[in-house]
């Protein structure tokens, strides 16, 4: 059975997530944030074993413990194609330091097989230029684009309102029963955010 766990990450308090098996603990690291050691500490004690690393956009909130988390499991970064830039941008802008380049360039649509699990990636740009999805089968890791009761914002670089509405309307037409882990704050549902979000209602 494919599960997540959350580790919030950070003083920004980012989602990290770890999804996994939980037959086999084979796993991926989604936004490890800043407290690398913190994701490291919950990786190791739940008996983890992590096949990949993924961003779902560059901001340094969600990136700065990216090269600690792979040199300690030996794992890639997937980002997607677009979000290389801010990806050196963020690393540096916060901490002088930048992130190697990525083993894994994503793009839309793309169907991505682990050894427990797929997922697709969807790219949702808004929030920045470069920002995905990544939809598994009965829930969706929507990093910084929706959350509970809200969006990410969109006057950052890379940023676009328009661009953003063109994301929701995506992930509008996902099935409704989807639960939704966002980047920041607690889990939703699409059924949920139909209902109450003014971002996907209207209202």
């Amino acid at each position: 059975m494919i599960k997540v766990k959350k580790i919030i990450s950070g003083q920004l308090e980012v989602n990290c997530y770890i999804v996994y098996d939980s037959d086999t603990l084979n796993a991926v690291i989604i936004d490890p944030g800043e407290d690398g050691d913190k994701v490291i500490r919950t990786v190791e004690e739940g008996g983890f074993k992590p096949e990949m690393l993924i961003n779902t956009h560059g901001h340094f909130d969600h990136i700065l413990s990216d090269e600690q988390i792979r040199q300690r499991f030996n794992i890639p970064l997937a980002v997607y194609k677009d979000e290389i830039e801010m990806l050196s941008v963020s690393a540096m802008f916060a901490s002088s330091q930048s992130v190697s380049a990525p083993e894994i360039l994503l793009e839309d649509n793309q169907d991505i097989k682990l050894s427990f699990a797929s997922f697709k990636v969807i790219h949702t740009p808004g929030h920045s230029k470069g920002g995905i999805c990544l939809l598994f089968d009965d829930f969706i890791i929507t990093g910084d684009t929706l959350f509970a009761g809200t969006i990410g914002r969109t006057d950052f670089p890379g940023g676009n309102y328009q661009d953003m509405v063109k994301s929701l309307e995506k992930i509008k037409n996902l099935k409704n029963s989807l639960i939704i882990y966002p980047g920041h704050g607690s889990q939703t549902t699409l059924a949920n955010e139909l209902r109450h979000n003014p971002y996907l209602n209207g209202r």
